[in-house]
C-alpha cells in the first residue's frame, strides 16, 4: 500500500512540475503566495478551471493583483528622522510561459511589482532560457535577465514582496548568482537595473558529465556620483564569471566539482577586481523525487590592483587589505512534502571583491562578505484558502575595518482566498529592518497590500 501511493504521488508530482514548470526553483525564486496551482488544476474535470492560455505550441500563464498599499517607511529613512508614509496604488502583472520542440525548448517569465510612491518602488524582472539539445549527450543552455530592483527588499529577483503568487522564475539550470554585486541593505537605497546573459554547454559521458559556462553580469544605477575621477563613488559595473565543472552522476544525486574564474570592472578602475573561486557539491537528479536543489562550499579569493595609487592622490587604506580571501557556501532547496504544500529555501555566502568606503567622494575599496538567505513556503489550508510565509537575512561584512557589518532581516505572510474558479482575494504583509554599525543607518519598515488576484 505504502508503495503503491508512493508511486501514485510520484505520477501526479510529475503530472504538477509539467503543467506549473515555472513555479519551481532551483536556481532562485523570491515571491511567496498563493498555491501554484488549486487543487482542482491538477486533473480538472470538465468545467472546473485550468489555468493556461495555448498560443500555437507555447502554453501561456498570465495573472494580475490590483489594489491599495500601505507603507510607513517607503523611502527607508533612518530610524530617528522624519519617515515617508502613505498609501499607494499597486498594481503586478506577470506572466510565464513555456515552449516544448523536442530539441528546442523555451522558457520565459515577467513580473512587475509596482508601487507608485515614487520610482524607487516599482520593481521588475523579465527572463528567458533556450535549451537547444543538438544531441542527447550535448545540450546548450542559453539565459537572459532583466532586474529592476529597488533596494535588497523590495526585488522581482531577490527579497519579493510580490506575494501574490508562485515563483516567476522557471526551473533553469544555469544558476543565477543570488547577489553577485554583494549589495546590502541600508537606508535611502538608490534603484539599479541589472542585466544578466549566460552561456552553457554540456557534454555527458555514461556517468560523467562537463560544463562550461559564461556569464555576464552589468549593474547601473538611476543615479551617477557627480565629483570628478577619481573621487567618485563607484556604483555602475559589471563582473564576468567563467565557470568549469566537472560531476557524476549517482542513482539518485550527482557529485560535482567548479572552478570560477570572477572578474569585476567598475565605471571607476580604482575598485576593478580578479580573483577566482573552487567550490564542491552535490545535487539531486531524480525527476520523480518531492525533492530538488544542490549545496555546495568552497573558497574563493579576490584582487583589487588599483586600491593604493599614489598618482591619482588616493589616500592608503590602513588597514584595509588588497588581497582578500574567504569560505564560500551556498545550496537551494525545492522541496514538496504534500500536494498542498511547498517549500523553497536558497542561501549564499560569496565573498565579492571590494565595496566603496562609506564616506562619500573618497573611492577606497573594501573587501565584503556578504550572506543572503531566502525561505518561503505556501501551503492550501483549503481549495479555496492558502496562506504563504517568507523570512529572509541578509548580512555584510567589511574585512579590515573592526567591527564595520550591517544585517537586515525580512518576514512577510499572504493569505488568498477563491472568491471565484480564477479570482482570488489577497492580503499581503511584509516587515523588514536594518541594523548596522555605522551611524544613522538602521531603519523598520512596514507594508500591507489588499487586492484582487485575478489569473486567466
Amino acid at each position: 500500500m505504502a508503495s503503491a501511493m508512493g508511486i501514485g504521488w510520484g505520477k501526479m508530482r510529475r503530472i504538477r512540475i509539467e503543467s506549473c514548470a515555472w513555479m519551481l526553483l532551483v536556481s532562485m525564486a523570491l515571491p511567496m503566495g498563493a498555491v501554484p496551482c488549486s487543487f482542482a488544476q491538477e486533473i480538472a474535470p470538465t468545467g472546473e478551471y485550468k489555468p493556461g492560455l495555448p498560443v500555437g505550441g507555447t502554453m501561456l500563464y498570465p495573472s494580475i493583483f490590483v489594489g491599495a498599499d500601505y507603507d510607513t517607511n517607503f523611502n527607508q529613512s533612518a530610524s530617528g528622522t522624519d519617515r515617508n508614509s502613505g498609501t499607494s496604488l499597486r498594481v503586478s502583472p506577470r506572466v510565464t510561459g513555456n515552449y516544448d520542440g523536442g530539441i528546442h525548448k523555451l522558457t520565459f517569465y515577467g513580473v512587475v511589482d509596482a508601487r507608485f510612491f515614487n520610482a524607487n518602488n516599482i520593481a521588475a524582472s523579465a527572463g528567458v532560457l533556450h535549451t537547444y539539445e543538438a544531441m542527447q549527450d550535448l545540450i546548450f543552455d542559453f539565459y537572459g535577465n532583466y532586474t529592476r530592483q529597488t533596494d535588497i527588499f523590495n526585488s522581482a529577483l531577490q527579497f519579493n514582496n510580490n506575494a501574490i503568487g508562485p515563483p516567476a522564475t522557471p526551473n533553469v539550470s544555469l544558476p543565477v548568482v543570488l547577489n553577485p554585486f554583494g549589495t546590502t541593505p541600508n537606508v535611502n537605497p538608490i534603484a539599479y537595473n541589472q542585466f544578466t546573459g549566460a552561456a552553457t554547454v554540456t557534454k555527458t559521458f555514461d556517468q560523467a558529465f562537463v560544463t562550461l559556462r559564461g556569464t555576464a553580469f552589468n549593474i547601473v544605477y538611476d543615479q551617477s556620483d557627480n565629483a570628478l575621477f577619481p573621487f567618485q563613488t563607484s556604483h555602475n559595473g559589471a563582473s564576468f564569471w567563467l565557470s568549469g565543472r566537472v560531476g557524476y552522476n549517482l542513482p539518485s544525486f550527482y557529485v560535482f566539482a567548479q572552478g570560477d574564474g570572477i572578474f569585476q570592472r567598475f565605471s571607476n578602475s580604482v575598485f576593478d577586481t580578479n580573483g577566482y573561486r573552487v567550490i564542491g557539491g552535490v545535487g539531486t537528479n531524480d525527476p520523480s523525487s518531492l525533492f530538488k536543489g544542490e549545496v555546495y562550499g568552497g573558497y574563493q579569493f579576490q584582487d583589487q590592483g588599483q586600491q593604493n595609487v599614489p598618482a591619482l592622490g588616493v589616500p592608503p587604506a590602513l588597514g584595509i587589505p588588497q588581497d582578500a580571501g574567504n569560505g564560500v557556501f551556498g545550496g537551494r532547496l525545492s522541496y514538496f512534502p504534500t500536494e498542498y504544500w511547498t517549500i523553497i529555501a536558497q542561501i549564499d555566502a560569496s565573498f565579492v571583491g571590494m565595496s566603496t568606503q562609506l564616506a562619500p567622494g573618497v573611492p577606497q575599496g573594501i573587501p565584503t562578505r556578504t550572506t543572503t538567505a531566502i525561505l518561503q513556503t505556501t501551503y492550501g489550508l483549503s481549495r479555496l484558502w492558502s496562506v504563504g510565509v517568507r523570512g529572509g537575512y541578509t548580512r555584510g561584512d567589511f574585512i579590515g575595518v573592526s567591527g564595520l557589518n550591517n544585517h537586515g532581516w525580512l518576514a512577510g505572510a499572504s493569505f488568498n482566498y477563491e472568491i471565484w474558479r480564477n479570482l482570488m482575494l489577497t492580503l499581503d504583509y511584509q516587515y523588514s529592518t536594518v541594523e548596522s554599525n555605522a551611524a544613522f543607518s538602521d531603519f523598520t519598515r512596514n507594508w500591507v497590500s489588499a487586492g484582487l488576484t485575478y489569473r486567466y
